[in-house]
């Protein structure tokens, strides 16, 4: 997450474009499909993959990456919880900017299954957006993708300092791969435990701090015939593990993450994991979880909580944006960190925030130059700040949000959240890293349903990291180093 996919099928959102996409036969290529198939137009060094994206046009201080004023560009974006507003919006400043450019902004929920064909065939796009619940595997693109460290250092367009010197701190670290910056982050994404602030203004509750107190509250909303949370077991279980490996994180420190991250052997069985996914555990035994959630989407599990049938969902910061057109007038949609279990290493305010949507230049595509140029624009304060306001979320762009949040109570909230953890906050990795977001959504479900318990799930995700360390054929990424 980052973020989760939609109801819309691929065909529905994609647009006419200099380049159709492919057949779908081939979408179930792995990983080392992609990897064997590098070939593909494009300029300069960047098409041997890793190479500059500064492009062969004339460099200027308007034209910092030498970009082909007069190239068409391809950008395709995962339509989730942003939509795509924000990047069509950058689409058409860039054309404003180079009248004589075409630039076609395409939107999937199917990232993997429509990028795929397009890279086996040496025709992939010439910026994208890797995320949801189909991304393509890390390890995969590696080969195939420019750095984009000319990028960083490129002049603001619309303010004093390079790109890099206008950025949140850190947000680049989750781009570096063997030494290089070959992803570009946009989103600044804060997990949260989200609820209605209205509610719980009108019954006087206190939004829980603890377990403990969490649990009370569930048995306070069960004897209304309510449930404290709802999932989406067909395509966003998994969101409850963000919710326990968060808690892990907050009992045993950030290392709880990094050893999972590295895929250690027992890395599940540690005694923070152990205590969080217990306590998980307890509340699906006191039935404090929607029944039901197995057979449906997270959009529909969403729409059954803002509809008052449950009172939190742990989501990410898009959350808001995603629900708009069903979330009751004045609910008033906030964000908390999640509760905390006895003696913690960190303190209740820490919160797992990351840099999130995951922006790759494919070296082989025809335009790799536009593409980071497209990605310059993006990074403008200018579009950032047209982000904030119509997705309600912070993008990696400093100073772009203002205190009211744009008049958006979950903005507000994430501001506030930022505010109180300071540098209180952790991320993990593995799951986009090796793309376990389809495995982790088996096991969790089943755990959500009542068919495993705790215990059952630490052994499935174990054994689903163990797979991935014992596959030589995977390449492997180090966290903490």
């Amino acid at each position: 997450m980052g973020t989760s996919p939609d109801d819309m099928t691929p065909l529905e959102r994609l647009g006419a474009s200099r380049r159709s996409f492919l057949a779908l036969a081939g979408a179930g290529a792995g990983a080392s499909v992609l990897a064997a198939c590098a070939g593909g137009g494009g300029g300069g060094d960047a098409a041997e993959g890793g190479g500059s994206v500064t492009g062969e046009g004339e460099v200027t201080d308007e034209n910092p990456l030498g970009v082909d004023v007069a190239a068409p560009v391809v950008a395709v974006i995962f339509d989730g919880g942003y939509g795509t507003e924000y990047a069509e919006e950058t689409g058409k400043k860039y054309m404003e900017i180079y009248p004589d450019a075409d630039v076609q902004v395409e939107g999937t929920v199917n990232i993997q299954q429509d990028l795929q064909p397009q890279f086996a065939g040496g025709t992939p796009p010439d910026v994208f957006d890797n995320s949801g619940a189909q991304k393509l595997a890390v390890d995969g693109l590696v080969p195939q993708l420019a750095d984009l460290s000319d990028l960083l250092a490129a002049p603001m367009l619309d303010a004093e300092g390079t790109v890099e010197e206008n950025l949140l701190p850190g947000v680049t670290s989750p781009g570096m791969f063997d030494d290089k910056f070959l992803g570009m982050n946009y989103v600044y994404t804060v997990f949260a435990l989200w609820y209605s602030a209205a509610e719980f203004e009108e019954k006087g509750w206190t939004v829980p701090e603890t377990w403990e107190d969490l649990m009370a509250l569930g048995e306070e909303v069960k004897g209304e015939g309510r449930y404290l949370f709802s999932y989406g077991g067909q395509n966003a279980s998994n969101y409850y593990q963000e919710m326990a490996l968060s808690m892990a994180a907050k009992l045993g420190g950030a290392e709880v993450l990094t050893s999972i991250d590295n895929l250690e052997e027992g890395a599940f069985e540690q005694d923070a994991v152990v205590q969080a996914y217990d306590a998980m555990g307890a509340a699906v035994e006191a039935g404090y979880f929607e029944p039901g959630g197995e057979g449906i989407k997270h959009t529909d599990a969403q729409t059954s909580w803002v509809s008052g049938k449950s009172v939190f969902y742990p989501s990410g910061s898009w959350i808001e944006n995603e629900q708009a057109d069903v979330t009751p007038e004045g609910y008033d949609m906030t964000g908390a960190p999640v509760p905390s279990l006895p003696e913690g290493a960190l303190p209740h305010e820490a919160f797992h925030g990351t840099a999130a949507e995951q922006y790759f230049v494919p070296s082989g595509g025809e335009n790799p130059t536009g593409g980071a140029e497209f990605l310059r624009i993006m990074l403008s304060k200018e579009q950032a700040e047209k982000f904030a306001e119509l997705t309600k979320a912070p993008s990696v762009v400093k100073d772009t949000v203002p205190e009211d949040g744009f008049g958006s109570t979950a903005l507000a909230s994430v501001n506030t959240m930022i505010t109180a953890a300071g540098e209180n906050t952790f991320t993990y990795n593995f799951s986009d890293w090796y793309g376990l977001g389809a495995d982790s959504i088996t096991s969790w479900t089943s755990f959500l349903k009542g068919d495993i318990d705790a215990a059952g799930l630490r052994e499935q995700e174990q054994a689903m990291i163990d797979r991935v360390r014992e596959d030589d054929s995977i390449t492997k990424f180090k966290a903490g180093s």
